[in-house]
């Protein structure tokens, strides 16, 4: 049976939001079984075994669809009448314990109340704050009793609500969902449930290109969260799975804050809202159609945002940010994605993905931890995997990739191609610290043979990252570095007492017309810089 403490800390939102989760997938597989409509139609003239065959098979799985669709519909209600009950009990439960703090009782985890001179050991007076009943029950005994009664009456309740809903949860596998086609296709349950998160990108995508659509349906709702953050899923899916996890995150987070109220819990939510308005705005020139591959809020938060489609772009680039970068400021990196889209598209780019990662905990202060190679080795596996999934989901003729490092973003990218092959043709450092290698030549990029021709920097005059020169190893900016430096506005001189640097113009690489942002839509479109 529940305890009070679990009752008092139960969170019944989670069963109205997972009944919104199963709704949309109902509607989702039922919008398949349309689609495969749609492709039975277009058979219908083709005649013969092989056209009979196949018009059977789609036709099969169309009805699949259809019958999953209407058994994921019955859910729903149930989570949501579980949820509901909850809310209802445990609003009891704050008013019984509101009672009891107000004459002195304390109370049991199994719910029985004693008089503080009674209560044994282990009695606990954590009450939760609440309205207290108007009870004309004067004698202390007589009420630690009335409210024993009342509390193990709601544990009770509160019990039975939580075995029903866990009954409907183990309902809720891809055969009791009817997203098993049938009995003979033995491999659908094993298939759905074999996430290959330790695969390479290309094998994910093998894989993953291997299941039918009911499969990856049930994966989808299953485990959308790894399915949204697995390289080699392509774009498309992984935003489909990521926007269902923002919702829920975003959720998640705003219980926490009215419950414990933190600067942290606020700034991550500004985070997700970013990004919500971001995947809401309509699709232009300046702000091309958004694709969310990866959002957490573990430690200072991650996130991936593509700017448009990176399985079908011509020219894809990946932007690394620096020292302070965190999903509560992820709305300035976004704009700066969209600005080097644009940039790419005057250019002369056919078609571009600009995709902010913030894939990496980011240094989260310029002293002591600017200067720890520790953030970049640690980040520099996943862009790696990143980079070579951005490979395995491209559909076409292969993309001109970049990848463009900002401060001590432009660490990681370089400690990333150092150690590894970064699976890029360009790399881009923007006021470098320093990218852990001498020269140009020792970075390593997949299939490129003349590295240093494909490095390109630069750094504003007025930008004190350059009293930093040394700490990662020389600004590739140098003449000794090899590569291409290119050019970008100086910024404004700071005052005299500080020699002219003015840490402003760290932030301005992306501000409209200056020259750096014009280069980087060069570099990206695969056009000379100046």
């Amino acid at each position: 049976m529940l305890t009070v403490p679990e009752l008092r800390d139960a969170e019944p939102g989670v069963f109205t939001r997972a009944a919104a989760k199963w709704q949309t997938l109902a509607q989702q597989v039922a919008s398949r079984g349309d689609d495969l409509a749609k492709h039975v139609s277009v058979l219908d003239q083709w005649a013969g075994p092989a056209g009979e065959a196949a018009k059977q098979d789609l036709g099969d799985q169309r009805k699949r669809l259809a019958d999953a669709a209407q058994r994921l519909g019955q859910f729903p209600p149930v989570l949501s009448r579980v949820g509901g009950s909850l809310t209802n009990i445990q609003n009891q439960l704050r008013t019984a314990m509101g009672t009891a703090r107000d004459n002195s009782l304390v109370i049991e985890p199994d719910g029985a109340v004693f008089t503080a001179d009674k209560a044994p050991p282990s009695a606990t007076p954590r009450p939760m704050p609440g309205p207290s009943p108007q009870l004309d029950m004067p004698d202390p005994k007589q009420l630690a009793a009335s409210l024993t009664t009342t509390i193990q009456s709601l544990l009770r309740q509160a019990t039975a609500a939580d075995e029903e809903a866990a009954a409907a949860l183990r309902g809720l596998t891809a055969e009791a969902s009817g997203l098993a086609p049938a009995a003979d296709d033995s491999t659908l349950l094993a298939g759905a449930t074999a996430v290959p998160t330790n695969a390479s990108p290309a094998d994910v995508k093998k894989w993953w290109d291997s299941l039918t659509p009911q499969q990856q349906e049930s994966l989808l709702f299953m485990h959308g969260d790894t399915i949204g953050s697995l390289d080699g899923i392509p774009a498309q899916v992984r935003d489909r799975a990521n926007r269902a996890l923002l919702a829920e995150e975003k959720a998640n987070l705003v219980e926490q804050r009215d419950r414990h109220p933190s600067d942290a819990l606020n700034g991550k939510i500004h985070g997700l809202e970013a990004i919500e308005h971001r995947l809401t705005v309509t699709p232009s020139a300046e702000h091309p159609q958004p694709f969310l591959l990866k959002v957490s809020t573990d430690g200072t938060g991650r996130a991936i945002v593509a700017m448009g489609n990176p399985d079908t772009a011509a020219n894809v680039a990946t932007y690394v940010p620096g020292t302070g970068a965190a999903l509560a400021k992820i709305n300035g990196d976004l704009d700066r994605s969209d600005r080097m889209a644009m940039s790419a598209l005057k250019a002369g780019s056919p078609s571009t993905s600009v995709i902010t990662w913030l894939g990496y905990e980011a240094p989260h202060n310029i002293v002591p931890d600017a200067a720890e190679d520790k953030w970049a080795d640690n980040g520099k596996g996943a862009l790696n995997r990143f980079q070579d999934g951005l490979r395995a989901t491209h559909s076409g003729s292969p993309s001109h990739n970049t990848v463009i490092g900002h401060s001590y973003g432009t660490t990681l990218v370089g400690h990333a191609a150092r150690d590894g092959s970064l699976n890029a043709n360009e790399v881009v450092f923007v006021a470098s610290p320093g990218v852990g290698v001498t020269h140009a030549k020792d970075l390593h990029l997949t299939g490129v043979t003349d590295v240093s021709q494909h490095v390109h920097s630069t750094v504003a005059r007025h930008d004190p990252i350059q009293l930093a020169a040394g700490i990662h190893g020389p600004s590739p900016t140098g003449l000794s570095f090899g590569g291409t430096t290119f050019k970008s506005d100086p910024g404004a001189a700071g005052p005299w007492y500080e020699l002219g640097w003015n840490a402003a113009v760290h932030s301005q690489y992306w501000d409209p017309g200056n020259a750096a942002l014009v280069n980087m839509g060069n570099v990206i479109a695969g056009k000379p810089t100046f």
